[in-house]
């Protein structure tokens, strides 16, 4: 039986509407039987709260980022508690060496690099640290530096945003930390661990991230008196809202008036759709969905018929990394229709659970929907071969296999 493990997620921000897949990450190891405690640097007040939240009491297990202010005459306390609980798990040589007597004299004991980090550390000893997104890899491995928790093991995750590829030169001297201290790096996807791969020869491990099948699966049976599109995401340039527009133009223009597609997400460039939508007299096909919960969005996804991200590549070099709302679809038995852009392709079969087409080519992408409007019993067949696929793929379980496999390692 595997030992069970003491585990610290350090995020930037929880809960995180957007970051469904660290939850569900840590449903999968608390249903494992393992210690999970949550560190983020800011509370999401307004955040919609992901359902399993509230079902694993999850805020019960996180702590947020406070600044800790010790009496001068009680400094101590804290310090020897910590050595004398953590006794040979800790070492105490690591730790001693950044008091650095000959380079500060009296000054090294004013314990500073110990409670800058007390939030922390008075949770006591940790087998894993795993911290997700950049900034908060370099927090820890500058918690790691001081000397603390260095018997633990240091996983890195990156997502995407935080190795955008115009910028990977900057990166490079920006990460070194990490690369330095981190027992094992992982991202999402061959496209993540191509950019990453530009600025580190430390070996990089491919985890996607998940979802649970059991709680996406397809209820409505009823067929559709429109034809359903639906697309996901922020509304920012590299996802593709404006390209999606167009193909709704050109399928209209076509002469398919009963389509209607459902723009779920918010963001910057959502004035910019509009006007457009306005000036191509889509108003009454194409409507704002806003930020959805999970569940809502499950329910969306049952009512559609096919699911749409078309994204590019932007003026930064920006592209969509996994996009796991593209399982997420495929998990609802609904054919996927994506760009080469970026990760995406990876997360589904072309040709089998749905379509992998050339950047901003509207004419392939109308072609192909146009395709499962006419031919139903092929839209099926895609559907539950996608549902196949995820269930294999990016199940939460399967992959908290694998995670667990890396912690163990």
């Amino acid at each position: 039986m595997d030992k069970k493990l003491k585990i610290a997620f350090l995020v930037s921000r929880f809960p995180s509407v957007s970051e469904t897949f660290i939850v569900n990450q840590i449903c999968d190891l608390i249903d494992r039987g393992h210690e999970v405690k949550i560190f983020a640097f800011e509370k999401d007040e307004n955040s919609i709260r992901h359902e399993k939240i509230q079902a694993y009491q999850l805020e019960k297990h996180a702590f947020y980022f406070e600044k800790i202010l010790i009496p001068k005459r009680r400094r101590y306390l804290p310090f020897v508690e910590y050595i004398v609980t953590n006794f040979g798990k800790e070492s105490l040589h690591s730790i001693f060496k950044d008091f650095k007597f000959q380079m500060k004299g009296f000054k090294a004991l004013n314990l500073n690099f110990f409670y800058r980090y007390f939030w922390i550390l008075k949770h006591g000893y940790f087998d894993i640290i795993h911290s997700h997104f950049g900034e908060n890899g370099i927090y820890f491995a500058n918690l790691r530096m001081t000397g603390f928790y260095s018997r633990s093991k240091f996983v890195a995750t990156f997502h995407g945003y935080d190795i955008q590829p115009l910028l990977l030169e900057r990166y490079q001297k920006k990460y070194q930390k990490i690369f330095r201290t981190a027992d094992l790096l992982t991202v999402n996807s061959i496209f993540s661990k191509n950019l990453l791969k530009g600025i580190t020869d430390r070996n990089i491990t491919i985890l996607p991230v998940g979802l649970d099948t059991s709680f996406f699966r397809k209820k409505n049976v009823r067929k559709n008196s429109n034809f359903q599109i639906t697309y996901v995401g922020r509304l920012v340039e590299f996802k593709g809202a404006h390209i999606a527009i167009k193909i709704i133009a050109e399928l209209k223009d076509r002469g398919f008036e009963d389509i209607n597609m459902n723009i779920v997400g918010e963001g910057e460039t959502k004035p910019k759709l509009k006007k457009m939508i306005s000036e191509l007299d889509l108003q009454s096909n194409i409507k704002f969905a806003g930020v959805l919960s999970q569940m809502e969005t499950r329910d969306l996804l049952d009512r559609t018929d096919v699911f749409i991200l078309p994204g590019i590549i932007d003026q930064h070099g920006r592209a969509e990394n996994q996009g796991l709302v593209i399982q997420e679809a495929q998990a609802m038995q609904v054919p996927v229709l994506v760009s080469d852009a970026g990760g995406m392709k990876y997360g589904l079969q072309d040709k089998i659970s749905g379509y992998v087409l050339e950047i901003g080519d509207i004419e392939a992408f109308a072609n192909k929907i146009e395709f499962l409007i006419i031919n139903e019993k092929e839209k099926i067949k895609m559907g539950l071969a996608g549902r196949e696929f995820v269930k294999k793929k990016f199940d939460s379980k399967y992959l908290g296999d694998q995670l667990l496999d890396i912690y163990h390692r």
